[in-house]
């Protein structure tokens, strides 16, 4: 009988060691992009708008389905400029930059949710120049999204982080007049790790 119990032991901790692998998944994005445009006069005119798009997701699993994990990430980068200029330049200078890490790891063991790594970040800067009579229009806008979930059979863990963010810029000269500047900037970053 205790010899019988010590085989069905060996047996169950056999079984159990082959769902212990190590699961670690990670995934980033960048988007980066610059827009300018320029006109003069008499009767000059310029536009345009760049979009760039990003959507990424991974799942892993240990070999019995015991352990789950899924992360997803979306980002959005769009850039619109224009210029019309009645006499002398106007312009419109954009820098966009928006990027997203995640990273997970777990040990293999149901009972350990693991670690969850998020970092999220946009950083854009715009300027208008203004040199005679005319008017000049800067839109950007970053939106960025990150989602981390982890189930076991004892329980689950979940991380979410956003991030949205516009800067509009507008120059108008109803007269001509020397030149004239305006810079807008935005820089903002999230991270997030969640640990037992």
């Amino acid at each position: 009988m205790v010899k019988g119990c010590a085989v069905a032991a060996v047996l169950v901790l056999l079984l159990s060691s082959a769902s212990l692998a190590a699961i670690g998944q990670n995934q980033g994005f960048l988007l980066d992009n610059t827009n300018n445009v320029l006109a003069q006069g008499p009767q000059g005119g310029s536009s345009n708008t760049n979009t760039l798009l990003v959507a990424q997701d991974q799942l892993a699993s240990d070999a019995g389905g015991h352990v789950i994990a899924s992360q997803g990430e979306v980002g959005s980068l769009v850039q619109s400029a224009g210029a019309a200029a009645m006499a002398g330049t106007l312009g419109v200078i954009q820098a966009g930059l928006g990027y997203g890490v995640q990273g997970q790891t777990q040990n293999g063991s149901p009972a350990d949710l693991g670690t969850q790594l998020q970092d999220l970040n946009a950083n854009l800067s715009q300027h208008i120049i203004g040199d005679g009579l005319g008017s000049a229009l800067g839109l950007q806008n970053f939106v960025g999204f990150q989602m981390q979930m982890t189930f076991t059979i004892f329980g689950a863990s979940a991380n979410s982080q956003a991030i949205g963010v516009s800067l509009v810029d507008a120059l108008g000269r109803p007269t001509p007049g020397p030149g004239a500047m305006l810079s807008a900037g935005s820089n903002i970053g999230l991270t997030q790790l969640g640990a037992p």
